[in-house]
């Protein structure tokens, strides 16, 4: 029979302590292999889990593809290790290395992804307090060559993306680079992630730099981290082809030994009044705190996740999700009356295959940008014009996870707050109300 004491008291203690079930060290595999996404050319994105404790320790190979292949050696030759000394990753921590952030790259002999996208140039660094790293589509590269390698907009990339739900519960991430020989942290003042680029850089023998000095990031995920309160370090190896492995294997060991000041357990956070589970929180910044409306109330422990209602999303944390930690629900909303909307332009239609309908236009660009698996998830119907006054045109779509509409008036895509209105109804509905609507 497995043991099942620490499940029931994660649900006595409430939302303030994330505790996962454990398991005798007997009944535990060396590693556990998952697929967390997929890049643009279809491949697999692959994440390697070693432990079972609370601290989420994340080290990411291969970000820049090719040029940087000795990373991924070494993300391997990690594997290798931590996979024949379990015992070496402390209770309390699950260590994670990503081997290949992007396998186009690595096929294609390219530093950037199939799109001709720097995934390190990618991410949204507006989030954080620096404005000196916000995301740009003119980059610094390589030999600080100067491209438009940034991306159409920030967070564009599919490996952008797989990497931004993966980390939304990580409590440190390590990503691996070459090759300049030194360890450095955010940009952006992050007390945690600087005494983690110097314990790495120490044990290393490695040099510690505050920042790259070099030529200016723009758009890197360490500066992505930062915005999201998530300490990020990137170790920058000497060789562009030896993976140096004994360097970074004592690096990673002395972060595990000091592992509960390095990698902080995630508390909750406080929105007005209201309590937020930190990776909901970290979801709620990184996909847009404007788009997505302000929490309504505290989040609720629901058959093992924890559950919280915005005005226009309902978000979901899994503790025991490999892969996306924090996801929407389903919402139930009223079907929009009025004709199907036509299509314009036949070259935006985005086709599913769990539906016949589509979105296209405005409303396939708008959910392309703003990562509409996650945010809005599958239509539910198709595009319907809706009843206006004379002379304007509106129209509406209801997706699995929330509802948008074109306003004419300032010319935009916005999300309607559903979520707010169905917890409004339901309490008005209710019968311990006074006033009720009948």
């Amino acid at each position: 029979m497995k043991p099942i004491f620490f499940v029931l008291v994660s649900v006595w203690m409430g939302t303030l302590l994330w505790i996962l079930p454990v398991t005798h060290a007997q009944q535990a595999p060396r590693n556990t292999r998952v697929q967390i996404g997929m890049s643009g050319q279809g491949l697999p994105i692959e994440a390697f889990r070693f432990g079972t404790g609370l601290r989420k320790f994340v080290i990411v190979g291969e970000t820049h593809g090719a040029p940087e292949r000795n990373t991924g050696v070494l993300s391997r030759q990690l594997i290798d290790w931590f996979g024949n000394h379990p015992e070496a990753v402390p209770a309390d921590v699950r260590l994670y290395i990503i081997p290949v952030l992007n396998p186009d790259g690595d096929k294609l002999e390219s530093r950037q992804n199939a799109n001709g996208v720097d995934l390190n140039r990618n991410m949204n660094t507006n989030l954080d307090k620096c404005s000196e790293n916000d995301w740009a589509q003119r980059v610094y590269g390589a030999s600080a060559v100067i491209s438009d390698t940034g991306g159409p907009y920030a967070d564009s990339e599919p490996e952008s993306r797989v990497i931004r739900a993966f980390l939304l519960d990580a409590s440190a991430v390590v990503f691996l680079h070459s090759a300049a020989g030194l360890v450095f942290p955010a940009f952006c003042e992050d007390p945690i992630a600087i005494a983690l680029a110097q314990t790495y850089a120490k044990a290393g023998n490695y040099q510690y730099a505050r920042y790259w000095d070099k030529y200016p990031i723009t758009g890197g995920m360490h500066d992505w981290a930062r915005g999201i309160d998530l300490p990020a370090i990137i170790p920058e190896l000497e060789s562009g082809d030896d993976p140096e492995f004994d360097r970074n294997l004592a690096g990673v060991k002395a972060v595990l030994a000091n592992a509960p000041a390095l990698l902080p357990a995630l508390a909750d956070r406080q929105v007005n009044g209201v309590t937020m589970p930190f990776p909901i929180w970290r979801f709620w910044q990184a996909y847009g705190a404007e788009i997505i409306g302000p929490p309504l109330a505290d989040a609720q422990l629901r058959d093992g996740k924890y559950v919280q209602a915005f005005t226009t999303i309902t978000l979901a944390y899994d503790p025991h999700d490999d892969v996306q930690p924090v996801r929407a629900l389903p919402i139930d909303v009223a079907p929009v009356v009025g004709d199907v909307a036509p299509t314009s332009d036949d070259t935006t239609v985005l086709t599913f295959t769990k539906t016949t309908a589509v979105v296209h236009d405005a409303f396939a660009r708008y959910y392309e940008r703003i990562d509409g698996q996650q945010l809005l998830g599958v239509p539910q119907d198709n595009e319907r014009m809706m009843a206006v006054p004379v002379g304007t045109q509106q129209s509406q779509q209801q997706f699995a996870f929330g509802v948008i509409r074109y306003d004419e008036v300032n010319n935009r895509i916005i999300r309607l707050p559903v979520v707010w209105q169905a917890v409004v109804t339901t309490n008005v509905l209710a019968p311990t109300q006074p006033f009720q609507i009948r």
